[in-house]
């Protein structure tokens, strides 16, 4: 045990000290933050818009129109309204708007025109006619005032419409140990995805990382000094716990982060008006909890396992590039098959692969945050999981033992079968 707690300290301090671990330690969560924070920073406020609403419609059109764009709004950021009212015809005073808009007095002009209500269309002429959300507020309001017309012409109240035509609301609750849980589902749903996700990241940057560790003290013959003092599998395991306990570092920070983050909620809400209602609603049980660290963990080590195997099992970067694409593999299925896992979580599909080693650590967090998992799947899948990874491990050791030996051309399956036969 002295051997592995010697190489693991050796490769965890080797990549903690490195500029790529600190600049990507700090980078990810600042890019993060600028994603969320940047925009809200970014976004131009609604501003201010003088219009004039050239009246030709019939009573009570361009009052509903006035009433509706000159109310004040929720939220600082949503344009506000200055309205003059002129009447018409528009003939008589266009030359004399459009000279206005021109010289900035006036932002444009809206034309009610007398069978408005029958053709339902109005005309808006404005120095700036992109504008999406001015263009969506002045329709929106010509709307309104030419339906409240409708409906008073035909004598339905328009209290009573609404109520009639009122969408009917869906309340969702998903079922768990601790009760009925209402909020939150859809952001619990997204923390699993990410942590998912998270694992695939992962196990791609630091798996590629060990094999290139292995690659090198290869090429430079440097393993051939430390394997006449240790054994092989010694050698193995310390290397991928030193390189776990690096990414299991690194992904910590990032949730200390994601914590300082939920606690600062409320000013970043007031502040800069961030949406963070979503973080504060996740909701994640303490076995859920547990399991998505095993998977996150062991997911690592089965997959690192592989990708030291590559890397003693090649003589060139080249060699092991290739024989990467069979590693990536299963990291790819989950992939293909996301959209059925999501949609049907307890399905035959997401059932079946959240049970096989290979895709169950990208699998069951997904599952886990769509419904709840019985407990017995959760547990049986881990103990699979392990299971491979001893195994595998295992068998890593053996080729590892050959195959950081050997240089030349890149072995064969049959090959590799005879290395863990006779190693």
């Amino acid at each position: 045990m002295s051997e592995i707690w010697i190489v693991i300290q050796r490769e965890f301090l080797e990549r903690v000290r490195t500029k790529s671990f600190v600049l990507g330690t700090i980078l990810l969560p600042l890019f993060v933050a600028g994603v969320v924070i940047l925009p809200a920073m970014l976004r131009p406020s609604g501003g201010e818009r003088t219009l004039v609403v050239v009246d030709e419609a019939p009573a009570g059109v361009a009052d509903r129109m006035i009433e509706v764009l000159s109310a004040p709004r929720a939220s600082a950021d949503e344009t506000t309204f200055t309205v003059e009212r002129v009447a018409g015809p528009v003939e008589g005073v266009r030359e004399q708007l459009n000279a206005r808009v021109l010289a900035e007095e006036i932002d444009g002009y809206v034309w009610l025109p007398a069978d408005v209500v029958e053709r339902g269309s109005v005309v808006y002429r404005a120095r700036d006619v992109g504008s999406i959300g001015v263009n969506r507020e002045v329709q929106r309001a010509a709307t309104d005032a030419v339906r409240a017309v409708r409906l008073r012409e035909s004598g339905i109240a328009p209290a009573q419409i609404a109520a009639l035509v009122q969408p009917v609301e869906l309340e969702t609750a998903r079922i768990t140990r601790r009760g009925e849980e209402g909020a939150g589902e859809m952001a619990t749903l997204g923390f699993s995805y990410i942590v998912g996700f998270l694992i695939y990241m992962m196990i791609i940057l630091y798996g590629q990382n060990v094999m290139r560790s292995v690659l090198e003290e290869k090429t430079n013959r440097i393993v051939e000094v430390i394997i006449s003092s240790m054994k092989a599998s010694h050698l193995v395991a310390g290397k991928l716990l030193g390189v776990c306990a690096v990414a299991v570092l690194q992904v910590a920070i990032w949730m200390l982060f994601m914590v300082g983050v939920v606690t600062q909620s409320n000013l970043l809400e007031r502040r800069l008006g961030v949406p963070v209602d979503a973080l504060r609603a996740v909701s994640i049980e303490p076995l859920v909890g547990l399991a998505l660290i095993g998977f996150f963990l062991l997911g690592f080590l089965l997959f690192g396992a592989l990708f030291a195997a590559v890397g003693a099992a090649v003589s060139s970067e080249q060699e092991a590039q290739q024989m990467v694409a069979v590693v990536l593999v299963p990291l790819f299925v989950p992939l293909l098959f996301m959209l059925p896992v999501l949609t049907d979580p307890m399905g035959t599909t997401a059932t079946t692969l959240g049970m096989i080693p290979f895709t169950a650590p990208m699998v069951m967090p997904m599952r886990m945050g769509a419904t709840a998992i019985p407990t017995a799947q959760i547990l049986g899948s881990l103990a699979l999981l392990a299971l491979t990874v001893l195994l595998v491990t295992w068998m890593v050791g053996k080729v590892y033992r050959v195959g950081i030996l050997s240089t030349g051309k890149r072995p064969s399956l049959r090959e590799l079968g005879r290395w863990l036969r006779t190693a």
